[in-house]
């Protein structure tokens, strides 16, 4: 992947970042997490003073050697007021327990617990194809697929839609949960659009941006979300207050695309929000969508309400 270089400071940073030494990655398999204990542990490391949220267990190994036949690395990306390990404690380690190699970094703030994407989408839009390009010249690898949970799956739209270069770089957008057509739905925008309410809302810019309407949003949806070239997957949940808000608005109704609701694949799921990453369900419909090649069985259960 070629991506574009900024500024020579991106560019030295690859270099220093590939020069590095690396330890062994530990052998898995990789603990998954629950959403009640992402929860739990979050909620611990708090109170014990700690910061910064650790890399789920086996994401981000730089010596990691996929088993999976003609696998690219793949690139996770969180969601709003997120971080590595909230967004991808069950996911991550999933994806590599099934032979991927897994990567993930923070946008949007600070790598703090609960505090990422909630800068403007723009700006994290920018900050996300820096950090691609400095992950793909480490690795040394000419393509990736992306996985967003929420905002973070509305980047990965928006990145390959608008960048020519990322696009030839990406093989595959996978979206969870993410209101691609904006939360709240149309009636929400025109109630947000009257009298410039949606500037005063006194909520972080990234929460502007997302709501249906917006002018990020807007230009994400004129003409075709999709790029040709570029495999697409969406997956959502009816128990999400977020996409489910009348016209389910994170389906992406073009050509080529798979669209899955949770509930048309498992009638028993019971996933919200959050929980749509840590359901098996959708794990199985990831690694599907990844590896296009091998049709895994679809597990059903009564997963996290999250």
């Amino acid at each position: 992947m070629r991506f574009r270089r900024s500024t020579l400071a991106l560019i030295a940073l690859a270099f220093c970042a590939a020069a590095m030494p690396v330890a062994a990655a530990e052998p898995g398999p990789y603990p998954t997490a629950t959403w009640e204990q992402v929860q739990a542990e979050e909620t611990r490391w708090a109170q014990e003073g700690k910061v910064d949220a650790p890399t789920p267990p086996g994401v981000n190994r730089y010596d990691c050697v996929p088993t999976v036949p003609g696998a690219v690395p793949v690139v996770l990306l969180h969601g709003f007021a997120g971080d590595e390990y909230r967004a991808w404690g069950y996911l991550g380690p999933a994806l590599a327990n099934a032979g991927l190699c897994v990567y993930s970094f923070s946008y949007g703030g600070s790598n703090a617990m609960q505090a990422g994407g909630k800068g403007p989408v723009a700006d994290s839009a920018v900050e996300i194809k820096q950090e691609l390009s400095a992950l793909t010249t480490r690795l040394g690898v000419a393509q990736v697929d992306l996985i967003g949970h929420s905002e973070g799956g509305i980047l990965a739209q928006y990145i390959v839609k608008t960048d020519p270069e990322i696009a030839s770089g990406v093989r595959s957008v996978t979206t969870i949960s993410s209101p691609t057509h904006g939360a709240l739905g149309d009636l929400g925008a025109t109630v947000l659009n009257t009298g410039n309410l949606r500037d005063k809302l006194p909520v972080p810019p990234a929460v502007r941006d997302l709501l249906a309407g917006s002018a990020f949003l807007q230009d994400l949806n004129s003409g075709p979300v999709t790029v040709p070239g570029v495999a697409y997957t969406t997956i959502s949940s009816r128990f999400d207050p977020i996409v489910a808000f009348g016209q389910n608005p994170a389906v992406i109704a073009e050509p080529g695309v798979d669209n899955y609701v949770l509930q048309n694949v498992c009638p028993a799921s019971k996933a919200g929000h959050n929980g749509t990453v840590f359901s098996p369900t959708t794990a199985a419909l990831v690694l599907n969508a990844l590896d296009r090649s091998t049709v895994r069985p679809i597990p059903c259960q009564d997963d996290s309400t999250g």
